[in-house]
């Protein structure tokens, strides 16, 4: 049986309303993203998506969730502390997830809905947006002892976008990371591995999104005006068309953590060897 038989579900964590924003902006969505990573990753894997934030949440006909090899989330505007159905729906099929014991992996929002389908908390984080580049995650010993960084140098810098955070972590879960801006930067516990952070994201991604909520960064204080928003967008931008810009990325601070796309992403590469690989060859023989 090879990599062709595997199956992966991918969820959705937006609406439409909020995917159709962010592809306006000449963003791409969650699935999209992590789609194209995993791709190359898992070369003929066939991928199904739901959507439950609309309210499709329903899987193929005749599926279950213990028919996946493992299923992967991404990010989302919504709050999971709200009390609305796009966020409960989204919940109820996380506690589903982790209750047939597929791997699961995700970011950031994924981290957030995994967190309080098992019985943690997430709030928002009171040194308000980590923005860009999320800067010093450091590994715990137990994040340095997991596979899931499996060849991930002990502190690195990666791409952030959010406001809420874990504040108290599952019963069982192990912090793997963290940084001076969110004391969980990742976490694991049951089959899930997960990260606040997008390792999905690339340069381009990060800009247009932060282009998007200008106005807001301005306001922050991220950037002094609009101007300056647009200069520092259309830096990252030009920096993930050329990588080799050492002007761009010695004025934005950026090394290889993040701009070469095996480092960014090794924590993806290593969910599939170390995880869903295993646990198809352990179920499906």
């Amino acid at each position: 049986m090879g990599r062709e038989d595997v199956r992966i579900l991918i969820i959705e964590g937006n609406g439409d309303d909020m995917n159709a924003a962010m592809e306006a902006a000449g963003a791409r969505t969650g699935s999209t993203l992590y789609r194209a990573l995993l791709e190359p990753l898992v070369p003929g894997a066939r991928f199904d998506g739901v959507a439950p934030a609309d309210g499709d949440a329903a899987l193929p006909a005749g599926t279950s969730l213990a028919d996946y090899d493992g299923v992967v989330m991404g990010g989302s505007g919504l709050h999971v502390y709200d009390d609305i159905p796009a966020v409960t729906r989204q919940v109820d099929l996380v506690k589903a997830v982790l209750a047939a014991g597929v791997p699961f992996t995700g970011s950031c929002w994924a981290a957030q809905v995994a967190t309080v389908a098992a019985g943690g908390v997430v709030g928002r984080s009171p040194n308000g947006r980590e923005v860009g580049i999320a800067r010093k995650v450091t590994l715990t010993p137990a994040g340095r002892d997991h596979p899931f960084y499996a060849g991930k140098a002990p502190v690195f810098d990666t791409i952030a976008i959010h406001y809420d955070e874990v504040t108290t972590v599952p019963p069982g879960a192990a912090v793997l990371a963290t940084n001076g801006h969110s004391p969980v930067q990742a976490l694991a516990f049951g089959t899930f591995w997960g990260v606040q952070y997008h390792p999905e994201y690339d340069l381009d991604q990060i800009a247009r999104l932060m282009a998007r909520y200008g106005g807001q960064m301005v306001a922050d204080g991220f950037l002094a005006d609009a101007d300056a928003m647009a200069d520092h967008a259309e830096d990252l931008i030009a920096l993930h068309a050329d990588p080799g810009r050492r002007d761009l990325a010695w004025r934005l601070g950026l090394d290889d953590d993040v701009l070469d796309p095996g480092r960014l992403r090794i924590e993806c590469a290593n969910w599939v060897t170390h995880a869903l690989l295993p646990h198809r060859a352990e179920t499906r023989r």
